[in-house]
């Protein structure tokens, strides 16, 4: 009888254990949907009334789920937020006091509380609201006109993609993209108005193409091919009917030519040539009238009913478009006029600028990512910290001697160069934007900054002019383009040495050992041959002369002795290095990585002080390895050598003391946010 009673209660409490996991399940699943419909008509279809009673019925219905009850309270004080109420604050605070074992929601919670607090209260056109969206994630595309979603870079292989912002998940739009960048990549992007394309820029094999592709499927197209002196087509805006689309055409003179591409056929119409002038990006108005742009004096609008240009506000510090406003009322912009980039709005009406600008946020962000139709202004944040470290090598023994140490005592510096007497080391400040170069005496400690006024230093290196009295770094100079500038490290005078062609980046470049020529890589002319060149540009006469031409080609150089022509080649399956006498010949290859097995250093190896060796970096298989190891082959061939090994978060660049036995690390910990920004635009009357 007692075996029996102890089998019912068995039995009871199995079956009361099974309906008990049945409704948390059930009810974990109502609670899913329930968030999923509030978040929609939120974000998607923008009635915040709607949503807010959908996040109370979740808070009221499932009361024990602490975790979705803390993400509903948060979303519904958005809402609220949103509409100019004051009872965001309520809601933060009960989150704060109610939910602090939810940490997450609670730091969250107080960090809007504080940004509340900063831009006085919840109510009202004064309230600015921020936050962070997303963290750890590509900022090279565009949110959608109804803040569905944000189009981006999938760098596991390069690819675009799109992710949903309510649920958090993504979808590959082009599968073409190799982990190891052989079959190219896209990098910008940005939705169709409607929502239904994406636009982009594909880069192969040197080359960027126009291109759009469907969120329905559909094969992506090439909307306009480069070719005919045109090096690079980029995506600037699209048209509000999402007909045409604002396009830069970069050709290989260096020069560059605002576009309008009609959508359906690649058709394009010539809107302004800049000639060597920075891009002046471009937003259109929401009517489709007025193409808003930066010009060297301020912003202008160009009329596309007329064809004609006009200045809007006058601002000669940096300065460029950020938005224009939904209503068509506002243009959102950024300036430099108070001292850093900050955020101003300015009213406009039939063309016009209507008052002066009002200021809105301090240090806005760094790269604009478009506005919803909502009012709610997206953007991107770069927190990355550059560093350049010293490690001392045994070439000998191929180890590392000592671990690595900062070479600075400031922090954010990159792209470092040795002077060739191996007792100063140079950098660049690499605080945005880049306008200094550091250089420490290895003798003294001592350290210097060098300014180059309001010329921005560009990616493509750092090198010492061979007599170790300057430094060379590439720029780009407001009027005259992209160009070598020359540093001298006693007085700090800037002089620019030379035009750069328009290679879509900042070419690699190097000396010759008398300082009187400039070796670096342009594309080909015609465009159409599909091989790189190695050039040289005498920088007394500015004649320059082709060395070599190949398919793959990278980069080169000549022996600091003259007398040996390196060459590196990169291919879908392989990287090789070759090498032959300046004199001419057959080259030679002494180095090959297969990419299957090993992954090359993206950067480009150097030869040896003395001319009888090149230096190269290759790691194990991966996107980007933590551990690199140096190595270094005879220019007459033979097996190469292991002389290092360095540790690297994100390995952006190496250089080799003239003793051989240290190097210079430049490392990049890459962290990347997107924000939003809101009530910020005056209400309407």
């Amino acid at each position: 009888m007692l075996h029996t009673v102890l089998r019912r209660v068995l039995v009871i409490a199995i079956v009361a254990g099974w309906l008990g996991a049945l409704a948390l399940a059930l009810g974990q699943g109502g609670a899913d949907r329930l968030m999923q419909q509030a978040r929609t008509k939120a974000v998607v279809e923008g009635k915040l009334d709607e949503a807010i009673k959908l996040y109370a019925e979740v808070a009221a219905k499932f009361a024990g789920d602490r975790p979705t009850v803390a993400r509903a309270l948060i979303e519904m004080a958005d809402c609220y937020q949103k509409l100019g109420q004051t009872k965001a604050r309520e809601i933060y605070e009960r989150i704060v006091r109610e939910y602090a074992d939810q940490t997450a929601a609670a730091s969250e919670a107080r960090t809007r509380l504080a940004a509340l607090a900063g831009t006085g209260g919840a109510s009202g056109s004064s309230t600015l609201a921020v936050r962070r969206v997303l963290a750890k994630v590509d900022v090279t595309g565009k949110v959608s006109s109804d803040g569905r979603f944000l189009s981006y870079t999938d760098w596991a292989g390069g690819n675009v993609a799109i992710r949903d912002l309510a649920t958090g998940e993504s979808r590959l739009l082009t599968d073409t993209g190799n982990p190891d960048g052989s079959g190219g990549w896209a990098e910008p992007s940005m939705p169709s108005p409607d929502g239904k394309y994406v636009a982009y820029a594909w880069n192969s094999g040197g080359e960027r193409n126009l291109c759009v592709v469907g969120l329905d499927g559909l094969k992506p197209r090439v909307l306009r091919a480069t070719g005919n002196g045109v090096l690079h087509l980029l995506p600037i805006a699209w048209s509000p009917d999402g007909r045409r689309l604002l396009a830069e055409f970069v050709k290989t003179d260096g020069t560059r030519d605002m576009m309008l591409v009609a959508v359906a056929d690649g058709s394009a119409k010539l809107l302004k040539s800049m000639g060597k002038e920075l891009s002046p990006g471009g937003e259109f108005s929401p009517d489709g009238r007025y193409i808003a742009w930066a010009a060297r004096d301020g912003l202008s609008l160009f009329d596309l009913r007329t064809g004609t240009e006009s200045p809007l506000i006058s601002d000669r510090s940096k300065h460029s478009v950020l938005g224009w406003a939904p209503d068509g009322k506002h243009i959102l912009f950024s300036s430099e006029r108070a001292g850093s980039a900050d955020a101003w709005l300015v009213a406009v009406a039939d063309g016009k600028a209507q008052g002066e600008p009002v200021f809105v946020r301090k240090n806005w962000g760094n790269l604009p990512m478009g506005f919803t139709r909502s009012g709610a202004f997206y953007y991107a944040v770069i927190n990355n910290i550059w560093d350049v470290q010293i490690a001392e090598l045994d070439p000998a023994g191929g180890n590392v001697v000592s671990p690595s140490q900062p070479a600075f005592r400031r922090g954010n510096t990159r792209s470092p160069g040795w002077s060739p007497d191996g007792r100063s080391l140079a950098a660049v400040d690499a605080r945005e934007p880049s306008r200094a170069v550091i250089v420490r005496s290895m003798d003294t400690g001592e350290e210097r900054q060098l300014e180059v006024g309001e010329r921005t230093i560009g990616n493509g290196g750092l090198q010492w002019t061979p007599d170790g009295k300057a430094v060379v770094v590439p720029a780009s100079e407001p009027g005259k383009g992209e160009n070598l500038i020359r540093i001298d490290v006693q007085t700090g005078q800037v002089t620019s040495l030379m035009p750069l062609p328009a290679l879509g980046g900042w070419p690699r470049f190097e000396f010759s050992r008398d300082g009187n020529t400039v070796f670096y890589v342009r594309p080909p002319v015609p465009f159409a041959a599909h091989a790189a060149c190695l050039v040289s540009h005498d920088l007394r006469s500015g004649h320059e002369t082709e060395i070599v031409q190949k398919p793959g080609l990278i980069w080169g150089a000549i022996s600091p002795d003259g007398q040996r022509v390196m060459i590196n080649i990169n291919s879908d399956k392989s990287w090789s290095l070759l090498a032959r006498p300046a004199s001419g010949g057959e080259f030679r290859e002494l180095v090959r990585v297969d990419k299957e097995k090993e992954t090359p250093f993206g950067g480009s190896p150097s030869w040896t002080r003395d001319g009888r060796g090149i230096v190269f970096l290759k790691g194990a298989k991966g996107n980007y390895p933590r551990q690199w190891e140096l190595w270094r082959v005879a220019a007459e061939g033979g097996e190469p050598q292991r002389i290092g090994q360095v540790t690297a978060r994100q390995l952006v660049g190496i250089r080799t003391h003239p003793d051989g036995r240290r190097v210079a690390i430049s490392d990049v910990k890459v962290d990347l946010e997107v924000w939003v920004m809101e009530n910020f635009l005056p209400k309407a009357k």
